[in-house]
């Protein structure tokens, strides 16, 4: 298949197979919801469909302009990644083989344990899907244009819908992930910086003042210009993700406030709380590092440094004063504080909805 991946056409096809097969989900669950919907008692049903249409959306907008239109940003933070794996410094030599392995592993740890326990849980809905469809459809839903009389129908819906099922949760949850390692490697970097940064409260190391504040300027530089690049794709990513979570939660909160199906609704539920969980603890623990290297400035011993030094470690003090954090859309951060707001807004639309509407 080697020559297969030399055609340039061949490649510009392969970056249309995710859109079109999730705007042809999306299709089927409109289809299904404006003209096979019979009635709204099935809560699972509508939730499931509602649920999905979102999710098909916004990811193929995160696939257009995060994986396509911002692409050359990642590759730029993938590339200062592997930099700070072949280069070594003086004094961040021994840090950077420590930190960022520790805080890469932990994340490796973290997702696979997610995406197993996620993927897993995910299933329930399905086989229920089936059991109420008496074994014909996995997603409530009939792929349009074929009769129940073929000998097609059972395998290509039953097959195919599993198939749209899994590549669509595994699309909304494979870039939480991906972002969630990036900011838990840079939070590593930021820990090398500041294991440098603590050599400076031990009196012995002041003799080589002067090279620490170069090792902790020029590497706190290069952080904030490639955390820069990395910022412009998150922008979008946050932003998007987080109105999507919004909607996620408020039609679970309203929908199954109106149904005695509790246990699937707390399945459901949690398992959006959970993904709301990774996409805000990474920001929160990348913002601590971030006043952690302030703080630890601010407690070495800058008083006994030369004048000299004392105004290059002025400068550097200067610099870590703003943290390095994410944000959505330029106007808050992405904290613990947003999973909460984002849980309350939730909560008071489905509120309204259930005033209003009931």
């Amino acid at each position: 298949m080697q020559f297969i991946s030399k055609n340039r056409l061949f490649d510009k096809v392969k970056l249309l197979v995710p859109p079109v097969l999730l705007g042809y989900a999306v299709f089927c669950n409109m289809w299904h919801f404006l003209y096979e919907v019979k009635s709204l008692e099935n809560i699972l049903d509508i939730s499931i469909n509602i649920n999905f249409c979102i999710a098909g959306v916004q990811t193929g907008i995160t696939i257009f302009v995060v994986n396509i239109g911002l692409k050359n940003n990642q590759l730029k933070v993938q590339r200062y990644f592997k930099k700070i794996a072949e280069t070594s410094e003086e004094f961040l030599n021994k840090a950077r083989e420590q930190h960022p392995n520790e805080n890469l592993k932990a994340a490796n740890t973290v997702v696979r344990t997610f995406v197993s326990v996620f993927m897993v849980s995910i299933t329930i809905f399905p086989v229920i899907a089936l059991y109420q469809t008496d074994f014909v459809s996995p997603l409530f839903y009939r792929f349009p244009g074929i009769p129940s009389r073929s000998l097609f129908f059972y395998p290509v819906n039953i097959i195919g819908q599993l198939f749209i099922y899994n590549y669509l949760i595994y699309s909304v949850i494979i870039m939480d992930c991906l972002f969630f390692i990036y900011l838990l490697y840079f939070r590593g970097v930021l820990h090398s910086i500041t294991a440098v940064a603590d050599l400076l409260s031990r009196k012995e190391n002041l003799k080589n003042c002067d090279r620490i504040l170069q090792s902790i300027y020029e590497a706190h530089r290069e952080l904030l210009d490639e955390f820069r690049s990395l910022s412009e794709v998150m922008w979008h990513f946050y932003c998007h993700k987080m109105s999507v979570m919004i909607l996620f939660l408020c039609s679970c909160f309203f929908l199954y406030s109106k149904t005695n199906s509790i246990a699937s609704g707390l399945i459901l539920q949690s398992m959006l709380l959970s993904l709301l969980i990774i996409l805000c603890v990474s920001g929160q623990l990348l913002d601590n590092s971030s006043e952690n290297l302030h703080e630890t400035l601010y407690q070495s011993l800058w008083y006994e440094m030369q004048l000299k030094d004392q105004r290059n470690f002025l400068l550097i003090y200067k610099g870590t004063q703003r943290n390095i954090k994410v944000e959505r859309m330029g106007i808050d951060k992405i904290s613990f504080s947003t999973l909460v707001q984002v849980i309350k807004t939730a909560i008071s639309y489905a509120a309204f909805m259930y005033t209003v509407l009931l």
